[in-house]
């Protein structure tokens, strides 16, 4: 049995046309005008509607651990909140496993996740400063497919940057990507180590600890790296304009450099660290001012950022309010279910990017640079039939009630969006429609590279 979407606007890798979208047995089948149904098709009209890839999000933390504190969005929590908001597959992390080797560690993340995603899902391998590393233990990972790790500059996973130069270079000859984690440790424990001996230890403080010098002179590091030796690194959760812009004309000289930024950083600014709620908005890299985020917006409406992700790292109210020092808070905010939603609401809705543009930042090119393309990220025959069905008509008003994360809040509680996903199929099941989620049990694959 095939199910076929007529009449929809359909957003292919590289044009928009109206027509028809059948997928049969995972896979799309056929992409055309007036498609004729077999008898046991079902057929859907979408007449009016927007028919987009599956999104990406290539940044969540579900079930992860800080210390004795675990996120509160399992696999199946964070992957069914997912499913809600036109997500059909995510890039999760596994860290590092004491006693167990890089490719263990992998694959017990792995055996772990299977048959609790209600999405297709694939792994970053975190590499922290004290991870033994070397070129067949990358070339173990890549064989077992996937073909990302995840370096940090702060933290307990932090990474020296010679360290980082090292595996920049091994990764380079065992074709993966490197993504970063960059914020400079030394500025980061000068900040906080000033605020705390001043007593200035309240959650008003967390931008404050973490500023945008520290996340700036990291990125100008490891831009030198890679300009220096001809290698690539990717910058997660980029969150200043003045970092856009050192990526921009890093690209413009021809670096490889790639880069993220996430919803939050550009809708909101750090003027919430003086509410009462604070803690519901400390995330690592903190908001930064208005006029940071406003060059942010500038320079991903200009390109510089090669998609969007969430950094979904989920904790509950309960979690939150449990500290109220910028130092103890749980730091990490929901979002998978609200990256389709608010990024449609900022470039299409606003007039400002094209859906065409807005389905490359969400789905085509994070398939790309993490090797899921072309089995997820575009509309194609031959492609898993992951599609996201958009109403931008449909009007919403964002609000903790109709968020389905664990969590049981969105930072975005109160704003007014118009276009809102109305249907999620992933490889060809009906997961979610008109507000109801129709998967009983969780069905997502591991996807490899």
């Amino acid at each position: 049995m095939g199910i076929i979407l007529k009449g929809g606007t359909l957003v292919l890798e590289d044009k928009v046309v109206i027509g028809d979208l059948k997928i049969n047995n995972e896979l799309i089948t056929e992409i055309g005008e007036k498609i004729v149904p077999l008898n046991d098709d079902a057929v859907i009209d979408v007449t009016g509607k927007q028919v987009l890839p599956g999104v990406i999000d290539a940044h969540v933390h579900y079930k992860m651990a800080i210390g004795k504190v675990y996120t509160v969005d399992n696999f199946e929590t964070g992957s069914r909140a997912a499913l809600c908001g036109g997500v059909t597959t995510v890039i999760d992390y596994a860290e590092p496993i004491e006693g167990l080797s890089l490719l263990e560690s992998l694959d017990y993340r792995v055996k772990e996740a299977k048959g609790h995603n209600f999405v297709d899902f694939s792994v970053h391998m975190t590499i922290s400063g004290y991870t033994p590393f070397d070129l067949e233990a990358i070339n173990e990972l890549r064989a077992y497919g996937v073909n990302s790790i995840k370096l940090y500059t702060t933290y307990d996973f932090i990474m020296g940057y010679d360290t980082i130069f090292d595996v920049l270079r091994t990764a380079k000859e065992a074709g993966m990507v490197v993504t970063i984690h960059a914020e400079d440790n030394e500025i980061v424990a000068e900040a906080v180590n000033d605020l705390k001996s001043k007593n200035k230890i309240g959650v008003e403080f967390h931008a404050v600890s973490r500023p945008s010098k520290a996340e700036y002179y990291a990125v100008e590091r490891i831009i030198d790296m890679c300009e220096k030796e001809d290698l690539s690194a990717h910058i997660v959760h980029v969150s200043s304009g003045l970092t856009g812009e050192l990526i921009s004309k890093a690209k413009a000289r021809g670096v490889k450099i790639s880069a993220e930024t996430c919803p939050h950083y550009l809708m909101l600014n750090d003027e919430v660290y003086k509410r009462t709620d604070a803690q519901l908005y400390v995330m690592q890299p903190p908001l930064r001012n208005e006029e940071e985020r406003l060059k942010l917006m500038d320079e991903f409406l200009k390109g510089t950022f090669d998609f969007v992700t969430t950094d979904h790292c989920a904790y509950s109210p309960y979690q939150k309010f449990f500290a109220n020092t910028f130092f103890e808070t749980n730091g990490g905010i929901p979002g998978t279910e609200t990256l389709l939603p608010i990024i449609y609401n900022q470039t299409v809705s606003a007039n400002k990017l094209d859906i065409l543009a807005m389905s490359k930042l969400l789905s085509v090119n994070p398939a790309k640079k993490f090797g899921l393309y072309p089995k997820k990220g575009i509309l194609k025959v031959g492609s898993y039939g992951d599609v996201v069905v958009i109403d931008p008509d449909l009007e919403v008003v964002l609000s903790n009630d109709m968020i389905h994360t664990a969590a049981d809040y969105t930072t975005f509680n109160g704003i007014k969006l118009k276009g809102y996903p109305i249907m999620t199929i992933l490889r060809g099941m009906v997961a979610y429609r008109d507000g109801k989620f129709l998967m009983g049990d969780p069905k997502g694959n591991f996807i490899t590279c």
